[in-house]
């Protein structure tokens, strides 16, 4: 079905109310970005907000959604690299969004639509682990373990400050793991 005038005006104001709120949240942080600013810079009304969104976790979720689509992207380019290399490019994304992954496990206990979210995001990395590791020769089950583990490091490396000599020997480590892998 074709979609109409109205559609489209809508789908591209949601659009830009979602640029506006990723900007704020990735430069000041979500509780520091009122529904009200993200509204104003919008160039809509504050109730409006809630026309497209139900609460401010749910605007979050269409930022997270955005930005993992843009990464996923993006990482379909790299998938020939070598893991490490890979690792290190991921942990540079969530580097650069790291307010708003302090935000989701902030606020997972408190919010459902966050921790399914959440949920759903780890089964997306945890899925893509699984098939390149599978592709590189590991049992699905030996790599469904990898995956989870490498979650773990990863969220470890993230929220726990490193020289950088221990992140490359933490990395070091995990890539070790991966069959086929020229890291």
């Amino acid at each position: 079905m074709a979609r109409n005038k109205r559609d489209i005006d809508r789908q591209s104001k949601q659009d830009e109310i979602v640029a506006v709120a990723r900007r704020l949240f990735l430069q000041e942080g979500y509780e520091a970005a009122s529904m009200a600013r993200v509204a104003r810079e919008a160039g809509v009304a504050a109730n409006t907000l809630y026309w497209y969104f139900a609460d401010k976790d749910a605007l979050l979720i269409a930022v997270l959604n955005g930005l993992v689509l843009d990464g996923v992207a993006a990482h379909a380019g790299l998938q020939a690299l070598p893991m490490k290399q890979q690792l290190i490019w991921l942990i540079a994304q969530f580097e650069q969004a790291h307010r708003l992954v302090m935000t989701v496990h902030a606020r997972l206990e408190n919010s459902p639509a966050l921790r399914e979210w959440h949920d759903g995001f780890h089964r997306l990395v945890e899925g893509l682990v699984v098939a390149q590791l599978t592709a590189r020769g590991m049992t699905a089950e030996e790599a469904r373990v990898t995956a989870t583990a490498g979650t773990f490091v990863v969220e470890g490396l993230l929220s726990h400050p490193q020289s950088p000599r221990q992140r490359e020997q933490v990395l070091d480590w995990l890539v070790r793991r991966a069959p086929g892998d020229g890291s």
